[in-house]
Parts: C-alpha cells; structure tokens; sequence
C-alpha cells in the first residue's frame, strides 16, 4: 500500500472517575480517556503542479473517529480551518501543537482519521457502524487539487507500558492517482487543431473503502466533446481539457503548472485519448483524428503498467510523445500507441512516463 503521510498518534489516556472508580468495579465502556494527540508528516509527494518533490499533503478538514472492538463508532472529531474547541480540532494545529481529546469512551480500540472529505454525503454518528460511515462516496470532482486529495487511515489503539496509557500511529493512504502530460508533439507532416485531451476509463465515484462505481468509458467518437453524457462540463478539467490549439511543432499547456493533469481513482490503467480536428496529413485533408496512448509502460524499468495506483503519478514527459500520421484514426480507443511513463510512488514523488511509438 503506498503511503502519502505519516499520522502519529500519541495517546496519552488518564483514567477520569465517572460515578465510580476502577476500584468499584467500571466497566470499559464507563472509562473515559484523555487523548494527546500530534500529527507528523514522515513522507514526501509530488504537487498539482509539475509533480515537485517534498511538499506533503496539506489537511484542510475531515474527521477523527474513535471506534470500539466491535466497530461501532464511539467518539468523533471534526477537523476544520476554525479555532480548536469542544469536539473540532483546527487543521493548523495538526502538526505544530499537541491536541489534547478529553473524555474519549473506555471502549474505544481503534481510530480512524479521514482527511479532505471534500462533498461527503454522510457524516459519522456515535453508534454507528465505522464500516457505514466508509461507505460513504468520493468524487472524482472533489480531488482536483493533488495537495488536498481524500486521504484515510486506521491504527488499532496499543497499549504501553503504563497501563493507563495507550498509542497508535496512523498510516494515511490515498485512492486517488495523477496523470499528467507535460507535451504534445507532432511531426511535420500533420497540421490541424487539437480540440482536446480526454481520460478514456474513469470511476467517477470511489467509496472510501475502495469499492468503485461503474467506469466511465467510451469509442464512440461523438462523446469526445465538451458536456457530453460521458465527460459533463462538471468534470472539465478534472478528467478531461477542451485544448483548441493549432498544431505546431508542439503543443503544451498554458497553465502555471505547466501539465495537463488529472486526478483519477484507482484503475486498470486508462487511455488518454487526443482529438485532432481539421486534420492535414501528408496533404491529405482527413478531418477528425484521434490518438489514443494506452499501454503504459515505466521508463525506468520497461515493465508493463496494467494498473494505476492510489499515491502515484504517472508523467508523459516534454519531448516523449511524438504522434505521427500513422497513430491517427477515426475513432477513439483504437490502434493505441503504446508509452512509457515516469512512475513515483506516494511518498507522492514522480514517476516519468516514455511514449513507446
């Protein structure tokens, strides 16, 4: 499992009385904890923009969920940008100052911390089950900024050698992957337009605990157009880019990163489909083109990439796409050229990505 960033949970728990003491016989259930907590950034990831190494990913809101043996939720936090009280913790003090959580239940025996819910339907609730609660959806919308993408993780609380003392350290992980095109290049003998860049097999939706809905797909060459049943003008940018850039030498993106970029739940390795319009090759007027890149394979060590992993970006970089008359065709999804690519695990470090034309 890759990881994105590193959560150490210390927990200090101090016995409080509550009616009666251990001595008179308190059950777990009426024990309640205090909780030291504070947070640590152990590993590096590359950003939105060209995948620079060493920034992390930043907690912008979420949840803290304390959970029994039996997995019913027995404590919440909330974490949000406002000051620290009562149930919230602000997302600044993550990291800088311990927060300390009174009065977590006795027979809480893990913790759940789920960062950047971004438009989570559901909210999770004392009494209910943490697995309901993760069950909840994530949208492919919510995870445009690769510094904030949904991140979760889990630790069973441990004991230490005091007995009124326990701790767990939480691995946060990240279902979310990043392609990412730095160029488009062409040969001299194709002029026209590209229209634009589209990501061909995407779930729109990811439940937290992984399970996907249906993948967005299609060969039909009338669904690569800007509000189309297949990509709605509510995912522009997100998994496609209306580009409408007259073909030179090259082509490259007008952003201040620097790359087309899409945020994608984890899949079978998708195809990063480019129409062409108003297409000249080898003097020929042959209209709309498309050049699907499909068949990843890692510059670094030639292997098959099948799959797109949660914590990875995967980069086309400047200079390795080359399309030629040969890669055109009529209708999207087809004769794919085959790429090599940058790959960086999570850690969030770069992977580059080689076209194999």
């Amino acid at each position: 499992m890759k990881t994105s960033t590193l959560l150490s949970i210390a927990a200090a728990f101090l016995w409080t009385l509550s009616g009666c003491s251990k001595e008179q016989g308190a059950t777990a259930a009426d024990e309640k904890f205090q909780v030291v907590l504070s947070f640590k950034n152990a590993s590096t990831r590359a950003d939105g923009a060209t995948a620079l190494s060493g920034t992390v990913v930043d907690i912008v809101n979420g949840y803290i969920c304390f959970v029994s043996s039996g997995s019913a939720i027995t404590d919440v936090y909330t974490i949000s940008s406002t000051a620290t009280s009562g149930k919230n913790i602000r997302n600044t003090d993550l990291g800088s100052t311990a927060v300390t959580l009174s009065d977590v239940p006795g027979s809480s025996a893990k913790v759940y911390l789920i960062a950047n819910k971004g438009s989570l339907s559901n909210v999770p609730v004392e009494g209910s089950s943490i697995a309901s609660f993760l069950a909840n959806n994530m949208v492919v919308e919510d995870q445009g900024d690769y510094t904030k993408v949904t991140s979760i993780g889990e630790a069973t609380l441990m004991t230490t050698s005091n007995p009124d003392v326990k701790s767990a350290a939480v691995v946060l992980y990240t279902k979310v992957a990043r392609i990412q095109v730095k160029e488009i290049s062409f040969d001299g003998d194709i002029t026209g337009t590209v229209a634009g860049i589209f990501v061909n097999g995407f779930y729109p939706s990811m439940q937290l605990n992984g399970t996907a809905a249906a993948m967005k797909v299609s060969n039909v060459a009338s669904d690569y157009v800007d509000n189309s049943p297949i990509f709605p003008s509510l995912l522009s940018g997100y998994v496609y880019d209306m580009v409408n850039k007259s073909i030179a030498a090259s082509v490259v993106p007008t952003t201040a990163n620097g790359v087309w970029g899409y945020n994608l739940f984890a899949s079978a390795t998708p195809q990063i489909v480019v129409k062409l319009t108003n297409v000249v090759s080898n003097g020929q007027s042959v209209g709309d083109q498309f050049v699907t890149i499909n068949g990843f394979k890692n510059g670094s060590t030639n292997s098959a990439i099948t799959n797109i992993e949660g914590g990875m970006i995967y980069t086309i970089q400047a200079g390795a796409l080359v399309i030629k008359p040969e890669h055109l065709s009529i209708d999207p999804g087809v004769t794919p050229i085959k790429v090599d690519v940058t790959v960086t695990p999570v850690t969030w470090q770069e992977t580059t990505v080689i076209p194999n034309l």
